[in-house]
């Protein structure tokens, strides 16, 4: 159903969670990693490293402070958003995935603008407000730019722990009025012999 729910999950995920995962170099792989903003770095790779396709500490932070950025297939990133996967798994019947977003950027306005999405997505706010506005379906094409003039249903400031939940083709803007740390589960409605559904199993030692 489509709201705002308050006090969703008032402790998902931290700035100091995200900062120890952000830090484990291997994760940061451009496919995984994607900068709303600028995305043209260059960097000269440790010896040692296996993988060079993965962004260094510097581009990560600086990245942080210049813009919006958005890190995919995050639905292990701690146990919790593992376990809330789960949960929303069993209940729609479909695999589902976790993208943080994250800026420490408020000057700049979200490069995706008005946007909708081909997947139902429920949005909980971690750190930090961001307004976030929903707007009814319209006649919609891949690649359109919004230009909403009429009035959103829903107009609201998500504090930490609150989350809203934005159904397929339903434009949305989401708008940093502090520091921003969220994150995005997503899950497509159409059926799919592609959509296969992953371990949730959680080790613990």
């Amino acid at each position: 159903m489509l709201k705002v729910h308050k006090n969703f999950y008032p402790d998902l995920f931290s700035w100091e969670e995200f900062e120890n995962l952000i830090n484990i170099r291997p994760l940061m792989n451009y496919d995984r990693v994607h900068f709303l903003g600028k995305d043209d770095y260059e960097w000269d790779e440790s010896y040692w490293a296996i993988d060079t396709n993965c962004f260094p500490a510097h581009i990560i932070k600086d990245a942080l402070y210049k813009g919006v950025c958005n890190f995919y297939d995050m639905s292990r990133a701690s146990s919790k958003i593992n376990g809330l996967c789960e949960a929303m798994e069993k209940k729609v019947n479909r695999p589902v995935d976790a993208h943080i977003y994250a800026s420490k950027n408020i000057t700049e306005e979200h490069p995706f603008g008005a946007h909708w999405d081909d997947s139902a997505t429920i949005i909980v706010q971690c750190e930090g407000i961001t307004n976030f506005k929903v707007w009814y379906p319209m006649e919609l094409y891949p690649g359109d730019h919004l230009e909403i003039t009429r009035d959103p249903i829903i107009d609201c400031d998500l504090h930490p722990g609150d989350a809203v939940f934005v159904p397929t083709f339903y434009p949305h803007l989401a708008t940093s009025i502090t520091h921003r740390l969220s994150v995005s589960f997503t899950y497509m409605l159409h059926d799919s012999k592609d959509q296969k559904f992953g371990d949730r199993g959680w080790v613990k030692l």
